[in-house]
């Protein structure tokens, strides 16, 4: 889940401040329309609005509920100074990088040093849930794995699938699509030629520093003719970095899906 920034003028930002705080930890739709005339509109990737909360947390009104699907903060133009010097601190927007892409964005926006402006965070629609999904090997690089493995595992601990696939797929370099014919391949096939490989799979992530074991296992699985995508993967682009691996089967979504019957909102 995506999260997005909407800059609103001082001035608006006042007169509907009331409105938008007691809407924050409500439904979406009266706080959107609440927002409907805001100047800029920034769209934070899965791991970005992720890191900026946990940091912002102590220092900004935040309604965070990963029941509902709830990721929202607001920032008031008299804190909009000290939020930009929060954002532009030499300690954190260097460690941001690997996975800054709106966050740059919303650091070039934001004015310095003054109160022209208020903020408010809201998560996007659900609309990316009914996407057409498929399973997949995602390729994280290791310093965006550092900054997102915590966040990774907490999904993972509380069996939310569908947004953990979100956020490594936000920021994978490299994705290998499988159909869930050619998945259940590959479990048969690692099953039998290389069977520790399967209890990796199945704990949906694998280390940096076990990528060499790792890479070496897929290769005895993937042969052109059952796995081309895979096999092409690993001849082209395998060698470019030590990456941490997430493996992505969509049958425990539409698993989480059907358990949770038909909700839209599958957590944060």
């Amino acid at each position: 889940m995506r999260c997005h920034a909407y800059v609103l003028p001082s001035d608006l930002y006042r007169d509907l401040e009331t409105q938008i705080l007691e809407n924050l930890a409500g439904d979406r739709e009266p706080l959107m329309y609440l927002l409907d005339e805001c100047d800029l509109d920034v769209e934070l990737l899965s791991g970005e609005w992720r890191v900026l909360f946990e940091a912002a947390a102590e220092r900004f009104f935040q309604v965070v509920d990963p029941t509902r699907g709830v990721a929202r903060m607001a920032i008031s133009p008299e804190e909009l100074a000290d939020f930009v010097s929060f954002l532009q601190a030499p300690e954190r927007a260097p460690a941001w990088l690997p996975i800054s892409f709106g966050l740059e964005e919303l650091r070039d926006a934001l004015p310095p040093d003054c109160d022209l402006a208020g903020v408010v965070f809201v998560e996007e629609s659900d609309d990316w849930l009914w996407v057409e999904r498929s399973c997949e090997i995602l390729a994280l690089r290791p310093e965006v794995y550092e900054l997102l493995a915590p966040h990774l595992r907490g999904l993972i601990e509380t069996r939310n699938f569908a947004v953990a696939a979100r956020l490594a797929a936000d920021h994978a370099e490299g994705a290998v699509e499988l159909s869930t014919a050619r998945w259940n391949k590959l479990i048969d096939q690692a099953s039998d030629r290389v069977p520790e490989l399967v209890g990796v799979i199945e704990g949906f992530m694998s280390e940096p520093a076990d990528y060499t074991v790792v890479r070496e296992a897929l290769s005895l699985v993937a042969d052109p003719e059952h796995q081309p995508s895979l096999d092409a993967w690993l001849r082209v682009h395998a060698d470019a970095a030590s990456y941490a691996l997430f493996f992505r089967d969509i049958t425990l979504e539409d698993a989480q899906f059907a358990h949770e019957s038909g909700q839209a909102k599958v957590g944060v």
